[in-house]
Formats: structure tokens, sequence, C-alpha cells
């Protein structure tokens, strides 16, 4: 039997309320967290104010909004169960001939849509948040740029073309200037073979050249030579260093394909930014089963199995799915696991319990 439009509306509407309550609940005690996590992280900043507490936690709310969601449409389908067995609409809908698994169908659209929305919409205010909170962390707070360097020696960048390619090693780097401090410059061939070293004070990327200031030249021969100003060409911007060492939420998600292609490109590794953006691509798909598995957990009202017992068993579930997650990200990001493989999985796992709950529920 397929569901009607009444059905549909009504299951629709009274999921995403359940939702909005669970999301709404965690979110204020992942607000209050952050407010306590960063009073500990800047308490010895003097800068450091309530005020300023409560924006930067603001400011992260969208982040740890995303990352919470799956875990509230978990809760927010058992609430759901919860309130339609309590008013007896579960049992309407059961004797109107409507099986588990349609009554399921409006929960898994709702959920994929709330999906969509969140990735095309709410991505892009996760990069502009999180760009903002390092703003406010390096203008307000002094917080050293080193955070945003490569390794914990320094910034390293190389980059090729039809002549060979160059790795430049840099102390320090100045975000707001584009500026590199201490630089050293290894200059390949096109068999990579080395022709010579560029060591200077400083370099400032201007257009589509570095230009580096008091300059010693070492070649492959052993000749040795000084220079005060030295100009290298690059195709690497401004924006894309800044973007390049930022954790991939900072990266918007419409830049972020081409800024993969660009690093990779330039000889970097882009597995955290290829696993981010394949997490975005199946987030909805990620949202809608944890919805109808938190459903499916209280969706047999024939056996009534003690609320506290599935409540237990959901918990303990949506841990081991966290848990799951969380190795094989960091499985992927080493390379010994599939980017794509390690972002569906996640998605899978929920729908194949949540069905083969619901099934068997269906045949009682």
């Amino acid at each position: 039997m397929f569901i009607n439009s009444e059905f549909f509306k009504f299951i629709f509407v009274s999921f995403l309320f359940s939702c909005m309550i669970t999301s709404f609940s965690i979110s204020s005690v992942v607000f209050i967290g952050d407010v306590v996590e960063y009073a500990k992280k800047l308490s010895s900043y003097s800068d450091n104010n309530v005020k300023l507490l409560i924006q930067l936690a603001a400011l992260n709310l969208p982040k740890m909004l995303m990352e919470i969601l799956p875990f509230a449409f978990l809760f927010g389908g058992m609430l759901w169960t919860i309130r339609v067995n309590k008013n007896r609409e579960l049992l309407i809908m059961r004797t109107s001939g409507l099986s588990l698994i349609n009554i399921s169908i409006p929960i898994f659209i709702s959920s994929l849509l709330v999906g969509i929305f969140f990735v095309f919409i709410f991505s892009p205010l996760i990069s502009a948040t999180q760009k903002k909170i390092q703003k406010i962390e390096l203008e307000k707070l002094g917080k050293p740029i080193n955070s945003l360097l490569v390794s914990n020696t320094g910034f390293w960048l190389k980059q090729g073309h039809n002549k060979g390619s160059e790795i430049i090693f840099a102390k320090k780097l100045d975000t707001k200037s584009m500026v590199l401090v201490d630089v050293i410059v290894f200059k390949f061939d096109k068999e990579n073979n080395v022709k010579e070293k560029i060591k200077a004070n400083s370099a400032k990327l201007n257009a589509d050249y570095w230009h580096l200031n008091k300059t010693s030249f070492t070649r492959n021969t052993g000749e040795v030579f000084k220079k005060e100003k030295f100009k290298i060409k690059t195709t690497v911007t401004s924006n894309q260093i800044r973007e390049g060492f930022s954790n991939p939420e900072t990266v918007s998600l419409w830049s972020l394909y081409s800024f993969i292609k660009m690093f990779e490109k330039a000889g970097f590794s882009t597995n955290k930014h290829r696993l981010h953006l394949y997490k975005l691509i199946f987030f909805p798909l990620l949202l809608a089963g944890m919805a109808i598995l938190g459903v499916s957990f209280n969706l047999d009202t024939i056996s009534k199995k003690p609320l506290n017992l599935g409540l237990f068993y959901m918990i303990i579930v949506g841990f081991i799915i966290f848990y799951f997650t969380k190795l094989i990200s960091a499985l992927a990001i080493s390379g010994k696991f599939g980017l794509v493989l390690s972002a569906f999985l996640p998605s899978l796992l929920p729908i194949f319990f949540a069905l083969f709950f619901i099934i068997q529920a269906d045949e009682k």
C-alpha cells in the first residue's frame, strides 16, 4: 500500500518537529561545553572576556551542529516513535494498512532533504565562521601563526612548471602580508635533479611572483654568488595558501574541489580535504540512515520492549557508529583505507541495521 498524502504530511512534519527538539537540546549542551572549553584554552590571554568566549562558541556552533546532527536525528527518531506510540497514532497508521516500511519513507525523505540543505547552505556558513574564529584568535588574542604551518619546523611549498619545480621552505609565514621569513628554495630540473639552492631573508608573494630579498645562490657546480633581489614565478595565490593550511572545514564547499586539485598539483597530500568532501556528499544519506535507525528501535508495538532498554541499545549503537567512523577516517587519511568507502560506510551501516529491525518488526 502506498502512503496517502495526509499520512505523509503528518509523519513528515511531526518527525521534523521531534528532531528540532533533540537538535536544540544537544546544541545547547554543546554550546555551554564550548564556552567552558574556550575559557580553558584562552585563560592565559589578557584579551579574554565573557563576550569573546560567547562569540567564539557561537561562531563554532554551526560546525558542531553539523557534527551532532546525525545523533540528534537518531534521538529525534526515537522521540517521534515515543510520541506517536503514546498518542496511538502509530496504531492508527498500522490499522489503516500501512507497513512500517511505508511509515519510514517520509522520515527517510525528510532527513535526506535536511541533509541536502545543510550541505549546500550550511556548509559554506561553517567555512565562513571557522575563518572568522581564526581571524579573532589572530587579531585579538595574538595566537602564533605557527598553527597554520604544514609542519612543526616550518612552511613547505612545492610548485611545478614546464622547466622543472621548486621546493620552498620558510620558518615563518605572515598570512596578512603573504611574507615568508628565513627562506630556502631548492630548484629542480625536469629530471628532479637539484640545479641550485637559494637562501633569502624574506620572500613576498606579489601577483604571480615570489619576490626574494637579500638572496644567496649556491649552484650544483659549487659556484656561490649573491643578489639583492630575485623573482621566482608561481601559480599559487594568497587565498590558496591561506585555505591550504587551515582545517578542511574552513574551505568553502564551492572551492573545495578546485583547492584539492591545486594542492595535488603542487605535490601536497589532500587526503583530509578529499575525505571531508566525500563526507559532505554522503551526509544526507547518513542523516537519513540515522533517522530511520532511531525510529526502528521503538516501532515494534507488539513486543512492548521497555523504553529504557531501547534507549540503552540506541546509545550503544550510536557510540559504535561514532567510533567506527573515527577509526576508518583515521585509516583513510593515513592511506590504509579507501577515502570514498570510509565516507560511505558510516551512511550504509545505519540503513542496514534500521531495515533489519523494521522488517523484523513488520513481520510480527
